[in-house]
């Protein structure tokens, strides 16, 4: 086997996996957050935790970005339970900020080889229009509102861009925005036993990820052109 399909397999392998544990604990947690007891158990526990808790979920979330493969929603969704919509979002973006900042800066230091060694010459060479097109900012800003394209891979090319730190954290945290917020309300929702607006924005967010992975290759074929 290719090396590089070794690094795709792997990495496919990797993310299933993950997902898949991240995926049975976000199941686990919602069904228990029916039970009120619960509820206020887990209430309680957090206002224990403090400002501990609030580093803990801070750091999870820049582990979150920094290693791409882990998914973003449950742990958003859990930041929405623990500290409630706007607080959780806050915590989340601090992060993201964070997070897009040390991988800036370590993808400008080392360029394309470091890039290139973690996601394979081929992922490269199908986003390499994003280096030279002359929207950059635009592209990278709608690709990150469009659910079901990879977010946190977009961090690890935005270096290898002519956008600053500035210019590019900017894009990376406000297209983020939406999924991190319907994240967090989503988590809030389930906190309070609201499972008809749970359900509601579970609903929208769903429906906007099937059609983005329905139309992504089409927009990336669109961007590539200009």
């Amino acid at each position: 086997m290719k090396k590089e399909n070794f690094r795709l397999v792997f990495f496919l392998c990797g993310f299933v996996f993950v997902t898949g544990i991240i995926a049975l604990f976000a199941m686990y947690f919602l069904r228990d957050l029916q039970d009120p007891q619960y509820a206020q158990q887990f209430t309680d526990w957090v206002s224990e935790l403090g400002i501990t808790g609030v580093l803990v979920l801070f750091a999870i979330q820049v582990t979150q970005i920094v290693v791409a493969v882990i998914p973003g929603g449950p742990v958003q969704m859990i930041a929405g339970a623990a500290y409630g919509v706007w607080k959780g979002l806050i915590i989340m973006i601090v992060g993201c900020i964070f997070a897009t900042i040390i991988i800036f800066v370590t993808v400008r230091r080392f360029g394309v080889p470091l890039v290139k060694y973690f996601f394979g010459a081929h992922v490269m060479e199908k986003w390499s229009f994003l280096s030279n097109s002359k929207r950059t900012a635009h592209a990278i800003f709608i690709f990150y509102l469009i659910p079901g394209l990879p977010k946190d891979f977009f961090v690890y090319l935005g270096p290898l861009t002519r956008l600053s730190l500035f210019h590019f954290t900017s894009i990376s945290v406000f297209g983020r925005l939406p999924a991190m917020l319907s994240s967090t309300a989503m988590g809030d929702a389930a906190m309070r036993g609201n499972w008809a607006l749970f359900l509601s924005v579970f609903a929208v967010t769903a429906v906007a990820g099937i059609l983005g992975i329905q139309f992504r290759e089409k927009l990336i074929k669109r961007f590539s052109a200009l």
